[in-house]
């Protein structure tokens, strides 16, 4: 009798658990209500201030998961308002989310990040005025990368510094493995669906593949060398 009570209520611990999780995160009719239901609520954006500064959710407030002093700056939010955070696809925001409710904080999450939100067509506020690239249509691009030998694939924003600082140089590579690796650029703004297809929660980053199969993913800035050793894996010269 003793172990069917003790395994009852295990499992009502269990479910309720599993409620409690799913109901840190939320979709994003969801979360735009809890926005609105809750005007002084934290928005935070935990993305970097480049990705901020190419648009983000109106009068969010952006503290970069990544920097060195994450962790001090959000002792200087209130604990008594609810926070409502999102980074690009969830991964960072998730991660900054675990380490606010260790301090205390009623958080919750938006699930799919600015991604998600932005192919709802939701507001946005700070979207820099400029020219965006053709996009890419999913199936098409999956078909290129299927069809290439050897391929790396940019992913970039025009707003993103380490981006526009890396380009020469990924032009340059481009121009030096003519004919042996084919380079594909895939613009952030406007090519949500590939991004989520490929779990892209940050940009810069780079995808590597040999014969259609994906042999690395890698994000943030890369010298001259560390992009050559890329396009050589791509072909299978690395050692």
């Amino acid at each position: 009798m003793k172990a069917k009570f003790l395994f009852s209520s295990l499992f009502a611990f269990s479910i309720l658990f599993s409620w409690q999780a799913y109901a840190q995160t939320a979709e994003v009719e969801v979360f735009e209500k809890k926005i609105q239901e809750n005007p002084t609520a934290i928005l935070l954006d935990v993305r970097t201030s480049g990705e901020f500064g190419g648009g983000h959710l109106p009068k969010a407030l952006n503290i970069d998961f990544r920097s060195v002093d994450f962790a001090e700056q959000i002792k200087k939010l209130s604990k008594d308002k609810p926070v409502l955070i999102y980074c690009l696809s969830g991964g960072r925001s998730a991660q900054a989310a675990e380490l606010m409710r260790k301090e205390g904080f009623q958080v919750t999450e938006l699930k799919g990040g600015y991604l998600k939100w932005t192919t709802k067509l939701k507001p946005l506020e700070g979207v820099p005025n400029v020219a965006h690239d053709k996009g890419w249509d999913l199936a098409e691009f999956t078909k290129k990368i299927q069809s290439e030998k050897a391929v790396v694939v940019d992913f970039y924003a025009k707003w993103c510094a380490p981006c526009l600082k890396m380009m020469p140089t990924v032009d340059k590579l481009t121009q030096d493995y003519t004919g042996k690796v084919t380079v594909l650029k895939v613009e952030a703004d406007g090519n949500q669906a590939i991004l989520q297809s490929f779990g892209i929660d940050e940009i810069p980053s780079f995808l590597v593949f040999q014969g259609g199969k994906l042999l690395q993913k890698t994000s943030g800035f890369r010298e001259e060398a560390q992009l050559k050793e890329l396009f050589d894996q791509s072909i299978g010269t690395t050692r």
